[in-house]
């Protein structure tokens, strides 16, 4: 685990999520975890703005995909509605993990033994109505050491 913090306002969220975004690089696939409402969708709002985004970011709860153009391209995925992914609808969850773009999935569980090894792990949960509790877990040594070594000025950490 890299990071676990309680007492996380949108201000805080904001900061985590500028620091990711700096770590990321094309190929890096982001799982995250939490109840509605536990705030996934703004931090990807905040990750896409700071790697270039300028189009408004959505839940992609009913395309399930959702595709921005940016310094680097965006795959937000949203799995949400899916009880499984069986054989057929893997091949279009492959489309979206592509070597030149980070792709960032929320309700991830769908598709947990589809997916490969995630970059990072974020999991969110409600502490109360303005805070909340946030966990980010590295799935390799190398996200782990970009994470170390990302500049704390930029992302507030």
């Amino acid at each position: 685990m890299i990071l676990r913090e309680t007492g996380v306002d949108l201000e805080r969220l904001e900061e985590i999520g500028r620091r990711l975004a700096q770590v990321l690089r094309p190929g890096d696939v982001v799982l995250l975890f939490g109840p509605l409402g536990a705030g996934k969708t703004t931090l990807i709002r905040v990750v896409a703005r700071a790697l270039g985004v300028t189009d408004t970011v959505r839940s992609p709860s009913f395309t399930i995909a959702n595709i921005y153009s940016g310094a680097v391209t965006v795959n937000h995925l949203d799995l949400y509605r899916l009880e499984g992914i069986e054989a057929e609808d893997a091949l279009a969850l492959e489309e979206y993990l592509t070597a030149d773009a980070v792709v960032l999935i929320e309700w991830p569980e769908a598709g947990r033994d589809r997916l490969e090894e995630p970059t990072f792990e974020i999991h969110l949960e409600h502490e109360s109505l303005q805070t909340r509790s946030v966990r980010v877990e590295a799935g390799s040594e190398a996200g782990a050491a970009r994470w170390a070594a990302a500049d704390p000025g930029e992302g507030g950490l």
